[in-house]
């Protein structure tokens, strides 16, 4: 199974249709299943999805499948529901024939925290693939800003090379982000590093630069392009996007 999960059906039983009644209305459902096929005696596992030479750990700190109650509670978007009862869903992280338990409305007054901390995931993504580091940033560029446009995607470009070079995960409490003017680059940056005003990560230049820096070490990002299509934005170099400047 993908990091991010696939793109799914969930079909309800003919008996339990009418609870889907209004779960239309919502872009995001929680969904909480029975991992039939996982073994229930592990206690310490290794994020293997990222990388087997990764530090073991206990299962209640990690989201392994396997562990002594295998429930899995992942957050979904909703595409629509077909024939009353089936759901058409991504970003699911089951796989074909797994029971579901509950589904419930993702509801982001509650279910959002966004100031919530964890752990340094530095070594994490050293370990990662690129194109699964890629998707990483889309998916928590998209879950703040809503959407994947031009300016989401450059976001994604720039934190990708940030990362290269300072070799630390953005969302180190000691990564001070200085967003630009764009706000759909700005919004991205936000939901990638977890930086904000309140917690003295988040400045703004109000031009058309961003700006990672960290002790010791500073890396600017002098906007030159946004290009129409997404598609676009992560087919070209680097330097038709952006110029990097490093001060340390």
């Amino acid at each position: 199974m993908p990091v991010q999960g696939v793109t799914a059906e969930i079909e309800v039983f003919p008996d339990y249709a009418g609870a889907l009644s209004g779960v239309e209305e919502n872009s995001h459902l929680i969904l909480i299943c029975w991992l039939h096929e996982a073994d229930r005696t592990v206690l310490e596992a290794v994020a293997r999805k990222v990388s087997p030479d990764l530090p073991r750990k206990g299962v209640f700190s990690l989201r392994s499948p396997e562990r002594p109650n295998p429930l899995s509670v992942s957050v979904v978007r909703l595409r629509g529901v077909r024939e009353g009862r089936i759901l058409e869903l991504e970003n699911v992280d089951v796989i074909d024939g797994t029971p579901v338990i509950d589904i419930k409305p993702y509801q982001t007054g509650w279910d959002c925290v966004f100031s919530a901390t964890g752990h340094d995931r530095t070594e994490k993504i050293e370990k990662m693939g690129p194109g699964d580091y890629r998707k990483g940033l889309i998916r928590e560029a998209v879950n703040y800003h809503g959407e994947l446009c031009p300016g989401a995607a450059i976001a994604v470009r720039i934190a990708e090379a940030a990362t290269r070079i300072l070799r630390r995960d953005l969302r180190h409490p000691q990564v001070v982000v200085t967003i630009g003017a764009d706000p759909c680059i700005a919004d991205a940056l936000i939901g990638i590093t977890g930086a904000r005003p309140g917690n003295h990560r988040l400045e703004c230049s109000g031009e058309s630069r961003y700006i990672f820096a960290c002790p010791g070490v500073a890396v600017i990002f002098h906007l030159r392009t946004i290009p129409g299509m997404v598609d676009a934005v992560f087919a070209c170099d680097e330097a038709v996007l952006f110029d990097c400047e490093i001060r340390r």
